[in-house]
């Protein structure tokens, strides 16, 4: 108990953009100080995928993997890389696609990194992206 409350008191939450199987869904990445951190990730819209969610491990000083599961089935594994203390980006691929996800980056740093699916295009709001169709 004592070590996961100083674990959590010392842990980073950032916010977190995913785009899977060409739906945005978007929540946070939380970083703990083992070197390890988790995602959760929500679908503001009518969409097969409505959440997804996942752990994140560090495989060097400015890497790591983040596997990641979606509530319909939707599994990927993510290669991380970190462009900063709890800034960074993650490539992967599911069987339907490239999936791409940002975390501690502004909405318009974010969508350099995120790999738009070619049937829609970004709307740059104040907080959050926003995918709309062509």
């Amino acid at each position: 108990w004592m070590n996961d409350k100083a674990m959590g008191a010392f842990s980073s939450s950032v916010a977190a953009t995913v785009i899977v199987n060409e739906q945005l869904l978007q929540g946070e990445v939380r970083l703990l100080p083992d070197r390890t951190g988790t995602v959760t990730l929500e679908s503001a819209a009518k969409t097969p995928i409505s959440n997804c969610a996942g752990r994140l491990r560090y495989s060097g000083t400015t890497s790591g993997v983040m596997d990641v599961n979606c509530n319909n089935g939707t599994a990927v594994s993510m290669r991380v890389a970190f462009i900063g203390e709890t800034r960074g980006y993650a490539y992967g691929q599911t069987a339907n696609g490239p999936a791409s996800l940002t975390f501690g980056l502004a909405p318009q740093d974010a969508k350099a990194y995120l790999v738009v699916p070619a049937n829609q295009q970004w709307v740059v709001g104040a907080e959050a992206l926003v995918l709309e169709p062509k």
